[in-house]
């Protein structure tokens, strides 16, 4: 953790703040909440499940960057795993007719690029 100057603000920048895929799964977690807010009442589970997915994937992320080793592999695997899940979660709404195909698409594309990505950093 350092902290940094910006113009008029000082912030502490953490070890996920350097990766594209923080700002991938930071994209995805905020999609992922306002397509879960908008399911109708009776698919409380599928939106719970949908909401805590795509959070552990998010939060996975930043707990791996901030490890090194075997550890931090096995963190970005558990993180690949949750976006795994978020996105079998936003196949069933697409499935079951409760999303738009545009946010279907657009959701879905962001957790592929997310898991790619992860796959990639749990090689290092």
């Amino acid at each position: 953790m350092t902290q940094r100057q910006d113009d008029k603000t000082s912030f502490l920048r953490f070890p996920h703040h350097g990766l594209d895929a923080y700002a991938v799964a930071l994209d995805a977690l905020e999609k992922a909440d306002a397509l879960a807010k908008k399911l109708p009442r009776g698919y409380g589970p599928l939106s719970d499940q949908l909401r805590r997915a795509s959070q552990s994937a998010f939060l996975q992320l930043a707990e791996g960057a901030a490890r090194s080793g075997a550890d931090r592999a096995q963190r970005l695997r558990g993180a690949r795993a949750e976006a795994c899940e978020a996105a079998a979660c936003v196949e069933a709404l697409g499935r079951l007719g409760l999303a738009t195909q545009s946010e279907i698409a657009e959701l879905l594309s962001l957790l592929g690029r997310l898991a790619a990505m992860l796959t990639k950093l749990a090689g290092r």
